[in-house]
C-alpha cells in the first residue's frame, strides 16, 4: 500500500528545515543599562499609598465606588505633577455579564523624544483590598510620577487602569485609545508588587498570543530586577517556551499587549498568576521600595538608550545566549508532516486506481472522530447556555476553581461524547478493500494537522507524530506490528499532554487545569479551528490502534 521510498524521500525537505534552523540562530542582545541607580523614588510613600488605598477603598471592583475613589485620588496625585498632562479615557466593558462604564487615568511627561514608555498599574480588585496586588501597583505608580517628573529623553505615559480581570479591559482600552501607537518603544506593567512572600518569576513576558517581547526589554527587566530587588532570573527552559507559544496563555496586562504587537513585561513580586486574597493582604514595605526601585531603573535604562530595545524575531525560543527564531520552527513542523501527508495522498490515489471507493474510505475515518467532535459541540452549547463561564482572556484562574458545576459540565460533555460513540459503533464492518482503512485514517489525520500548522504551526510541531502512527500500520500483520503501532499512538499523545502540563506548571493550575483550559475553549481563547484539527488528529489515532487491536495477521482492514 505504502511506497516507502516516496515516504523516505519526502523527508528531505526536513533535513534542509532543520539546516535552516540551526543556521537561523541569533545572538540574544545584551541588556540596557541604567547610567545610575534610582534616587529620586521613595518607597516608603509608595508604601503608605498602598495602605491608604487598601485601608479606604478595600472593595475596588471594577466600576464600583471604590474604584472611583481610588481614580479620584490618582488624578489629584497627577495634576501635582508640573509639566504633566492629567487625561481620562472612558470605556464601557461587561463586568460579571453587566454592562459597566469604566475610566482610566493618564498622565503624560513629555520630554525631547516623541519615543514613549508606557508604565501601567492596575488598579481595581476583583475580590478583597489586593494590598500587595494593585494597591502597592498604584502606590507604586502614583510614586514614579513624582519621581519622573526631572528631565528625561523620552515621553512618560504613566496610565492607571481598571477592568484588569477578567479580559484586561482597561488595558486594552488604553492601548486602543493611544493616537500615538507607533511611538511606543516599551510598556512596563506594575503587577502586583508588594508581597511578604516573594515568589518568582519576577519578570514576566508571556503572552496571549504566538507574539514574543523584544528580547533586550526582557532581559532589562531581568538584570534590573536583580540589581535593585536581589530576585533571580530564572527563565524558562526550551519546551516550556515551545508549549507556551503551542498553547497562547500569558496571564497579566503585558499577555495582551505582546498579542497586539507592542514589547511589554510585567514586573512582579509574586509571579505571573494573580494573588490570592489571603496573599494579597500581606503588604510587605520593603519589597515594595525595591520593586519600584527596579520599575524606575528598568524605565531609565530605556531612557538612556540611544534606540529603542532591540525585539529579535518576531516570535523565538531563547536557548542559553540565542534565539532560534518561530518562523523556523513553523518551517520544520511543515516539513515533518509532510511525508506523511504525501505518503498518505498517495497510498490513497493506489487504492483508487485498484477500484476501491476511496470517498467512503475517507468518510469512515473521518466519522471515527465524531464522539469527540460531539463532546467539542457539548462544550460549545454549554457555554452558549451559561452552565460554562466565559470569562475573556486572560482571566484569574482562582475565580474559577474546580467546584460542582465544572463536574456537572464534564459528566455532560462526557455523556455527549459516549453517546456520539454508540451512534458509530457497528458501522464498519465490510471489508471490501484491504489497506484502505489505514491510508484513508492517515490522509486525515495528516490533514488535520496541516489545518492544525494554519491555526497554530507551535502546536502541530508537537502533534506531526501523530500523522506518521498510521505508517506503522502498514505491512504484514504480526502481534510485534500491532504493538508498535499501539504504543506509537500512545507515544504521539505524550507531547501534546506535556506542554499542557508544561504550561499548567507555569501557571500553577494544579488540579484545576482540566477546568481553565475548558474556560479557555468556550471563550475562543483556543480557537474552534484548533479544536477541531486536534479532534479529528486525536480520532485518527483512537481508530488506527483500535484497528491494530483487532485486526489479526492477514486480515483486512474494515470499511
Amino acid at each position: 500500500m505504502i511506497n516507502f521510498r516516496l515516504y523516505r524521500l519526502a523527508f528531505l525537505p526536513a533535513v534542509l528545515a532543520l539546516v535552516v534552523a540551526m543556521f537561523s540562530l541569533e545572538g540574544a542582545p545584551e541588556a540596557l543599562e541604567a547610567v545610575d541607580p534610582p534616587t529620586t523614588f521613595e518607597g516608603d510613600r509608595a508604601f503608605t499609598v498602598a495602605q491608604q488605598i487598601a485601608s479606604t477603598a478595600p472593595d475596588r471592583a471594577p466600576g464600583s465606588r471604590g474604584d472611583e475613589a481610588i481614580a479620584d485620588l490618582v488624578v489629584n496625585r497627577f495634576e501635582e505633577v508640573p509639566a504633566g498632562a492629567v487625561s481620562e479615557q472612558r470605556f464601557e466593558a461587561s463586568i460579571d455579564g453587566e454592562d459597566v462604564s469604566l475610566r482610566n487615568v493618564l498622565l503624560t511627561l513629555p520630554g525631547d523624544s516623541a519615543e514613549t514608555v508606557l508604565i501601567t498599574a492596575a488598579r481595581d480588585s476583583a475580590d478583597g483590598p489586593g494590598a500587595a496586588a494593585s494597591a502597592a501597583a498604584t502606590g507604586i505608580l502614583v510614586e514614579l510620577a513624582n519621581a519622573l517628573r526631572v528631565s528625561h529623553e523620552k515621553t512618560y505615559v504613566l496610565a492607571s487602569t481598571t477592568g484588569s480581570t477578567p479580559g484586561a479591559a482597561g488595558i486594552r482600552a488604553l492601548v486602543d485609545g493611544i493616537s500615538e501607537r507607533d511611538a511606543i518603544e516599551a510598556a512596563i506593567v506594575i503587577f502586583q508588587p508588594g508581597a511578604g512572600e516573594r515568589r518568582s518569576p519576577f519578570v514576566v513576558a508571556s503572552s496571549a498570543g504566538e507574539s514574543s517581547p523584544s528580547a533586550q526589554l526582557v532581559r532589562t527587566a531581568e538584570e534590573t530586577v536583580a540589581v535593585q530587588a536581589g530576585g533571580p532570573t530564572a527563565s524558562e527552559g526550551a519546551f516550556t517556551q515551545l508549549a507556551r507559544l503551542a498553547l497562547p496563555s500569558g496571564l497579566g496586562d503585558q499577555a495582551p499587549l505582546i498579542a497586539d504587537g507592542l514589547d511589554a513585561v510585567s514586573i512582579t513580586s509574586a509571579g505571573e498568576r494573580p494573588l490570592s486574597v489571603a496573599d494579597a493582604a500581606g503588604l510587605s514595605g520593603a519589597t515594595v521600595d525595591e520593586f519600584g526601585r527596579a520599575v524606575q531603573s528598568t524605565i531609565d535604562a530605556l531612557d538612556d538608550a540611544v534606540a529603542g530595545p532591540a525585539h529579535g524575531p518576531g516570535s523565538y525560543l531563547e536557548l542559553g545566549d540565542n534565539l532560534l527564531p518561530g518562523w523556523t520552527l513553523a518551517l520544520l513542523a511543515l516539513a515533518l508532516l509532510a511525508p506523511a501527508l504525501v505518503a498518505a495522498v498517495d497510498a490513497c490515489a493506489r487504492e483508487a486506481r485498484r477500484g476501491v471507493a476511496v470517498g467512503g474510505a475517507l468518510a469512515w475515518s473521518a466519522v471515527r472522530s465524531l464522539p469527540l467532535i460531539g463532546a467539542l459541540a457539548a462544550l460549545y452549547a454549554l457555554a452558549l447556555l451559561g452552565a460554562i463561564p466565559r470569562p475573556e482572556f486572560p482571566f484569574d484562574p482562582g475565580l474559577y476553581e474546580l467546584g460542582a458545576r465544572a463536574v456537572v459540565a464534564f459528566a455532560v460533555i462526557a455523556l455527549v461524547g459516549a453517546a456520539s460513540a454508540w451512534l458509530i459503533r457497528g458501522r464498519a464492518s465490510a471489508r471490501r478493500a484491504p489497506e484502505a482503512a489505514s491510508a484513508a485514517l492517515g490522509a486525515v489525520g495528516s490533514l488535520a494537522c496541516l489545518a492544525l500548522w494554519i491555526a497554530n504551526p507551535y502546536l502541530a510541531l508537537l502533534t506531526v507524530p501523530a500523522a506518521h502512527v498510521w505508517v506503522l500500520a502498514c505491512g504484514p500483520r504480526s502481534p510485534i506490528r500491532r504493538a508498535l503501532v499501539v504504543a506509537g499512538a500512545l507515544a504521539a499523545f505524550m507531547l501534546p499532554a506535556a506542554a499542557l502540563l508544561a504550561v499548567a506548571d507555569a501557571l500553577a493550575l494544579g488540579a484545576d487545569t482540566p477546568w481553565i483550559f475548558t474556560l479557555m475553549v468556550a471563550d475562543g481563547q483556543i480557537g474552534l479551528l484548533t479544536m477541531l484539527s486536534t479532534s479529528l488528529i486525536a480520532g485518527s489515532l483512537v481508530a488506527i490502534a483500535a484497528l491494530a487491536l483487532q485486526r489479526g495477521p492477514g486480515t483486512p482492514d474494515p470499511l
